[in-house]
């Protein structure tokens, strides 16, 4: 199960950071390395690879080699553009009235009512 997850999610990533129209280019990438196989003889897949994309000004240029047939190597440019509304702010100018009172009105014992004293439930007291 977890290597179904793995190849899903592989699967995934590859797919949203990768174009598939490259992933069809592997077949041309498999028959240029049969042709490169039978031009040098003995050449791994890993040599041959590190000569196309590594190295690419090393490689000696051939006729009827489509070097640019192969997968990743031109880069076909898409561009998204996203459109997002400017929101318009309403700019309300408020006036700003003075206040002529002077002392700040503080607590009062009378006017606190204090039931909570009677309950079981009582905050807690600082002593």
């Amino acid at each position: 199960m977890k290597q179904f997850w793995a190849i899903s999610f592989l699967f995934i990533f590859l797919s949203a950071n990768t174009a598939f129209g490259e992933l069809l280019k592997l077949p041309v990438l498999i028959q240029h390395y049969m042709e490169h196989e039978d031009l040098q003889g003995d050449i791994s897949f890993f040599d041959f690879l590190k000569e196309h994309y590594n190295n690419p000004e090393a490689h000696p240029d051939i006729p009827n080699h489509h070097h640019d047939n192969l997968p990743l190597k031109t880069l076909s440019a898409h561009s998204t553009s996203v459109v997002s509304p400017i929101p318009i702010f309403n700019v309300v100018s408020t006036t700003f009235i003075e206040s002529d009172q002077t002392t700040i009105p503080l607590y009062q014992e009378g006017n606190f009512i204090n039931n909570y004293l009677s309950q079981i439930w009582q905050p807690p007291r600082f002593g």
